[in-house]
């Protein structure tokens, strides 16, 4: 091994982590935050990898969620927004005083420039009913078509960050990320490490910590060692398992808190195994919840009752819960014409009740509850094959038609009001994505996330949920199998760190070395 003066701080610092040196380090104002997550970026626009650049408060969205669940809102570049009387015109006005990381004010012309790009490119707002957007002064005008009252939480989304006109070319694509956040990017390789620095003249409450990383580490057990050897101060989304163990380390705490996540199990209802309720019933009462969630989550409270967890403003108490019950979905095959083969095998005309359930692993617990359900739906006499393998196989064998059944880990909070990724899975077609139901439609839900996105009363909106809710426990288009507890462990070194159960404020935001 050869020796420089580049690779003698690094062979230092590993030395020093490796005798327990960590506390020494903690206190030295140079060293980064370091964050890690399952999650790199699939490119440099915020259009597809924004979520990292606002979750390490570098780059901000007008608005952004209150911190508390159920879905509320609060001001974040935007100091206020109000609705036409026809509700087809919004009004929102950007906070003075704010400056991008490259000196230029936000205003509402340059806010309006970067929603107009958004709006036409991003896949949030596909099929939406935006028409146009302006700026003038301080002031950003939407219009839509039709009402549109989901419009503040979809601003909330991480793809509708702002950036002004010199974070990109001239064909539109980004050339730099520019943000107003408390943390500018300082540099990155694009894929896995983003490195940041804070922003002097933030217009809010100022980064504590000089420096921050964010590292993308796929692997679940690795991100829990990085925690518990002091090379990670935050790390996301570890298994139940590996939050139980590092509860008993010193020098880490593990904070966990239920968030809008669903894992469920997406399914082509084009194909025979799921082209009817009546069978996507007897697959949902094969499933042991509580089994499940007892013995490999180590909560029984996240057995899904329902598609939308208690933490959802979606969340309908007066549903019947989803049940385990596999005698009925024995007698449910039956009646929707399979009979058993010489196998124990559930069959019609000749085909098994056989199929793939595609899964990944960068959701910790996904392969796991896999290979439970393959257990229990082989009790009932069917048979599913487990393939596991990168999450960006799931939406491209969505488009090209050829996805048999999978299981994700599905995030009901992208936008704070369900409804977009309600929209996303459910919806018509033109509004779909690549992630929900497949093969399965209901114009009656279709005419109610209509109704929804018209409606600017709570109670009136309110009973409209309960009616989605109710079509979707009924239907099954995806058999929701539990709810998630988001668990991350945090360095004892740092303090400060609050969770959004919906992912979407900074983790970075007032966050301090403990001295």
């Amino acid at each position: 091994m050869i020796l420089n003066n580049k690779n003698i701080p690094i062979l230092l610092l590993c030395i020093l982590l490796i005798l327990g040196a960590g506390q020494v380090l903690a206190s030295q104002p140079d060293r980064p935050l370091v964050v890690v997550s399952p999650w790199g970026a699939k490119g440099m626009d915020p259009l597809v990898s924004g979520f990292i650049f606002t979750r390490m408060g570098c780059l901000e969205t007008l608005v952004t969620t209150d911190g508390k669940g159920k879905g509320g809102l609060t001001p974040l570049l935007a100091s206020k927004w109000s609705v036409s009387e026809d509700k087809l015109t919004w009004t929102f006005t950007v906070k003075d005083g704010v400056f991008f990381h490259d000196g230029t004010p936000l205003t509402g012309e340059n806010t309006a420039l970067a929603l107009e790009r958004i709006f036409a490119n991003g896949k949030l707002f596909k099929g939406s009913p935006v028409e146009s957007v302006r700026g003038s002064g301080q002031k950003v005008i939407i219009k839509t078509s039709t009402p549109f009252s989901a419009l503040p939480a979809y601003l909330a989304h991480s793809s509708t960050a702002i950036m002004p006109p010199a974070a990109f070319a001239d064909d539109g694509t980004v050339k730099k990320i520019i943000g107003t956040g408390f943390y500018r990017l300082a540099d990155t390789d694009g894929k896995t490490v983003f490195n940041f620095t804070a922003f002097a003249d933030y217009w809010g409450e100022k980064a504590k910590i000089e420096k921050a990383r964010y590292l993308a580490v796929s692997d679940g057990e690795t991100r829990a060692l990085m925690a518990e050897s002091g090379d990670a101060d935050i790390a996301l989304t570890l298994s139940a398992t590996a939050a139980r163990r590092l509860r008993d380390q010193a020098n880490v705490q593990i904070n966990s808190t239920a968030i809008p996540r669903v894992r469920e199990i997406t399914l082509n209802a084009n194909l025979v195994f799921f082209d009817s309720a009546v069978e996507r019933l007897a697959l949902s009462m094969a499933i042991d919840r509580q089994g499940i969630a007892q013995a490999i989550l180590k909560n029984p409270e996240t057995a899904a009752t329902q598609l939308m967890p208690a933490v959802s403003m979606w969340h309908n108490p007066g549903l019947t819960p989803l049940a385990h019950n596999p005698e009925k979905a024995r007698q449910l095959l039956e009646k929707a014409g399979w009979t058993k083969n010489k196998n124990g095998i559930y069959a019609q005309d000749g085909q098994d009740f056989s199929f793939d359930l595609l899964t990944y692993s960068t959701r910790p617990m996904l392969p796991v509850v896999a290979e439970a359900l393959q257990s229990q739906f082989a009790e009932i006499g069917v048979r599913m094959n487990i393939v596991v393998g990168k999450s960006s196989q799931i939406p491209a064998r969505y488009k090209d038609g050829t996805l048999e059944a999978a299981l994700v880990g599905r995030n009901f909070g992208l936008v704070p009001d369900s409804i977009g990724t309600i929209k996303s899975d459910f919806g018509p077609a033109g509004a779909r994505g690549s992630w929900g139901s497949l093969g399965w439609k209901s114009g009656k839900l279709n005419g109610l996330i209509d109704q929804y996105l018209a409606t600017f009363e709570e109670k009136k909106a309110a009973v409209i949920r309960g009616k989605i809710a109710e079509i979707l426990q009924k239907e099954l288009p995806v058999i929701p199998v539990s709810w998630y507890d988001h668990h991350v462990a945090v360095s004892k070194k740092i303090s400060g760190v609050q969770l959004d159960p919906y992912e979407i404020k900074p983790y970075t935001k007032g966050v301090s070395w403990v001295r």
